[in-house]
C-alpha cells in the first residue's frame, strides 16, 4: 500500500509509503484525511521520509489537507522531510504555512 493511517486514540499518523508524491495519489490521500476527521483526531501527521520528490500536484495535496484541518481544529503537521523536498517547500515559502518537525 502506498498511504497508510494509523490511529491512536486522538493522534493519527499517515505514512506515505513511495518516492514520488505527484498527485494521482489525491483521492486515497483525502480519503485519509477526511476518515481520521472522521475517527474524531485532533492531530495529523504526514510521515515523508520516503518521498524524494514532490510535484506541483503533490504540493496541492498537502495544501488541501492543511486547509482541511485548519478549517476544523486539527493539529497538522509534516514530518522526516527529505531535503530535496524541504528545498521545494522552503521556494514556495511552505515551510511558513506547514508546521515541519
Amino acid at each position: 500500500m502506498e498511504m497508510q493511517a494509523k490511529h491512536d486514540q486522538d493522534k493519527t499518523s499517515i505514512s506515505i509509503d513511495k518516492n514520488k508524491l505527484i498527485g494521482v495519489e489525491n483521492e486515497t490521500f483525502q480519503n485519509l484525511i477526511q476518515n481520521s476527521i472522521d475517527k474524531g483526531s485532533k492531530e495529523i501527521s504526514i510521515d515523508m521520509s520516503k518521498v524524494e520528490y514532490i510535484s506541483s500536484w503533490g504540493i496541492g495535496i498537502l495544501v488541501h489537507a492543511y486547509t482541511t484541518c485548519k478549517k476544523r481544529d486539527i493539529n497538522f503537521h509534516i514530518e522526516n522531510v527529505n531535503q530535496n523536498v524541504m528545498n521545494v517547500l522552503s521556494q514556495l515559502k511552505l515551510t511558513e504555512l506547514f508546521n515541519i518537525v
